[in-house]
């Protein structure tokens, strides 16, 4: 019998089958190729804040060299803590791969200065890096900051609390209430005022209501300069004295000893812009009514600022804030290393930090001019000024009170010593008479 010829089967692969398989192998790869990605160092760090914070390493190497640096750290952003250890941590790394290293000072070549700042639109971030005695180098990096966000304005308005402490026909460049005995002046509380030519002084009357302040004395104001026409002066309570007082060339100091006198004389010190001793000065145009911008000491690198009119010192967690009202109506926030230039649509020219339990701790006092709106059409009279408090959280100013309105313009805003308040000079629009007003910060309605 026959044997038919041997033939070799193979299995057809089943179409479906090899569509699977292949799919299966791709999957694999790209869940391979995935978890590398995600577990790698660079993704881990992925971030704006990081990638920005490394492209600073960059340019710091580059300036530095490799070795071993003092390494310094200052946040006067909006930044909180965890993003600021973000930023440190890709910061370190980076300039590790590079070669600089940080270290004490003792075993370093030198030191690399970081200030974590920002303005309106961006942070901005410089490091300024010092190698022995070499001249310093500066590198800077910025970024796009998110929109701002603040969960202020879903909490209660504040409420400035105005108070009449006096009207009077003489002008009145600033005002000082003291509520607690001070040296040979016992009793009830005083109130200074200080006149173009004079600080008077009123006691309290508590017995007479109406009346209210009995004139206890009058302190002539020596001096051999003339005096602007558009007069500006500022009255200050001391500790080791009652008080030192700032008129354009000329600053006096009460006596200690009674009869209570006034020492004036020529100068052209700079004036203390806040009632601290120990308080940055600004050196004012004698023969004008503003500030020339010159500082001293200066706020950190800032040595200058355009000129102004007033200014306030808002406490930070690490530095101070401050805020100058220019002589063109506009607002610039200096830190120490940028100065952030805020336009307004009704620029004032006052202003005046106020402390207080509400909100962020701080507030901005800021005047508004209201001539725009206000003005009188048949004679032309300026309008009524307004006085309107601001939180400023990320550089930005978010009003926080309604506007309090005065029956005529303000003249003057100064802060009063212990902080929590501040007085107002006002000139009356119908009669032209003067008004010092007491203004608070009340938390709520």
């Amino acid at each position: 019998m026959s044997k038919s010829p041997s033939t070799t089967r193979y299995n057809q692969p089943i179409p479906h089958m090899r569509a699977r398989t292949s799919s299966s192998l791709r999957l694999a790869w790209l869940t391979l190729l995935l978890l590398a990605v995600l577990h790698s160092p660079s993704f881990l760090c992925a971030s704006p804040l990081s990638d920005t914070a490394r492209q600073l390493a960059n340019k710091i190497a580059a300036a530095s060299g490799s070795g071993t640096f003092v390494l310094e750290i200052t946040n006067r952003s909006s930044l909180d803590e965890q993003s600021v250890r973000e930023v440190r941590t890709a910061l370190v790394d980076e300039l590790q791969i590079e070669g600089v290293h940080a270290a004490k000072a003792d075993q370093s070549a030198g030191t690399i200065a970081v200030v974590l700042s920002e303005s309106l639109r961006e942070y901005v971030w410089t490091a300024v890096i010092t190698v022995g005695s070499d001249e310093q180098k500066v590198a800077l990096v910025s970024l796009p900051r998110p929109p701002a966000e603040t969960s202020f304005a879903a909490t209660p308005p504040l409420v400035l609390k105005t108070m009449l402490l006096l009207a009077q026909e003489q002008p009145m460049l600033d005002a000082a209430l003291i509520d607690m005995s001070r040296g040979d002046m016992s009793g009830s509380p005083r109130l200074l005022v200080l006149e173009p030519a004079a600080v008077v002084i009123y006691r309290h009357q508590a017995a007479n209501p109406a009346a209210r302040w009995e004139l206890e004395a009058s302190l002539p104001i020596v001096h051999s300069r003339i005096f602007p026409r558009d007069l500006r002066g500022r009255l200050l309570i001391r500790r080791d004295r009652l008080f030192d007082l700032y008129l354009p060339g000329t600053v006096c100091r009460s006596t200690t000893n009674s009869p209570l006198a006034l020492a004036c004389a020529d100068s052209d010190d700079p004036w203390p812009l806040t009632a601290d001793d120990n308080s940055v000065r600004a050196f004012y145009a004698a023969s004008r009514n503003f500030f020339t911008g010159v500082l001293s000491p200066g706020i950190g690198k800032i040595s200058n600022v355009p000129s102004f009119y007033s200014a306030a010192a808002l406490p930070r967690s690490n530095y101070a804030l401050w805020a100058f009202a220019g002589v063109d109506g506009s607002l610039h926030l200096v830190d120490g290393m940028t100065d952030q230039l805020i336009r307004s649509s009704r620029p004032g020219s006052e202003l005046a930090a106020l402390h207080s339990s509400c909100g962020s701790g701080t507030q901005l006092l800021i005047s508004e001019d209201d001539d725009s709106e206000n003005r009188d059409s048949q004679n032309g009279d300026a309008g009524r000024d307004g006085l309107r408090a601001f939180e400023i959280l990320d550089r930005d100013p978010v009003p926080a009170s309604s506007a309090a309105e005065f029956d005529g313009r303000i003249t003057a805003l100064w802060p009063e010593s212990g902080g929590d308040a501040a007085i107002a000079i006002v000139r009356r629009k119908d009669t032209g008479w003067y008004e010092a007003f007491r203004i608070s910060v009340s938390c709520g309605n």
